[in-house]
């Protein structure tokens, strides 16, 4: 459970940041008009070179992919993660409640070692 606490601390890392929270929301709630950079870069109010930044630092913890059409690059959510870190999220908040019959030795708990979740990129 150690890779998935590293791995989700990298995810929250990346959506710590107001401006990558600000896209990533823009993303998630976006089913109908295909976004570029430069519409990111307008719609929240920064330069295209920082949105492209922001933008690596989402697609770097999979959490937004990209569809290229002709010489375009369109930016989307990855459902598919996002849907994986929520199960991640309420599997720990499930866990938080209960008992550690393992005075907190993480290496020996059984559902660590037989998690069923795996995010990409750990």
């Amino acid at each position: 459970m150690t890779d998935i606490f590293e791995g989700l601390s990298d995810i929250f890392k990346a959506l710590s940041d107001p401006t990558r929270l600000k896209i990533f929301s823009l993303l998630m709630f976006n089913d109908e008009d295909k976004l570029k950079v430069i519409d990111l870069a307008e719609k929240i109010g920064i330069s295209q070179p920082a949105a492209t930044q922001h933008i690596k630092i989402l697609k770097e913890q999979n959490l937004i992919t990209l569809k290229r059409e002709q010489n375009s690059k369109y930016y989307y959510i990855n459902r598919a993660q996002f849907e994986v870190l929520k199960n991640i999220i309420n599997q720990a908040l499930d866990s938080s409640i209960m008992r550690c019959s393992f005075k907190g030795k993480c290496s020996e708990c059984p559902r660590n070692k037989s998690h069923k979740f795996k995010l990409k990129n750990l």
